[in-house]
């Protein structure tokens, strides 16, 4: 019921902050997009598995193989922050 009132209103330009279901949902979504596609922490995944190679505490193949992975997640995370998946059409406008 709430989105169709919420969708309703968007549609006669009305928006009341707090309420605004929809908008309430683009913002949780967007922060999950920060935390899921953080290059920060991919990159200091990445530093802390080369770390732990170089002071031997993982072999040559765990080591290439989490490499592998952090750099796919890496590519995968510049690809979704290019293509700047926050900014939407606003198709009732």
């Amino acid at each position: 019921m709430f989105l169709l009132d919420d969708i309703l209103l968007k549609m006669l330009g009305i928006s009341i902050p707090g309420l605004d279901l929809i908008s309430n949902i683009e913002i949780i979504r967007d922060f999950a997009y920060r935390e899921l596609y953080n290059l920060d922490k991919i990159k200091n995944k990445i530093k802390e598995n080369q770390m732990l190679y170089e002071f031997d505490e993982l072999s040559t193949e765990e080591y290439e193989e989490k490499r592998t992975e952090l750099m796919k997640q890496l590519k995968f995370a510049e690809r979704v922050l290019e293509t700047n998946l926050n900014v939407r059409t606003d198709i009732l406008s």
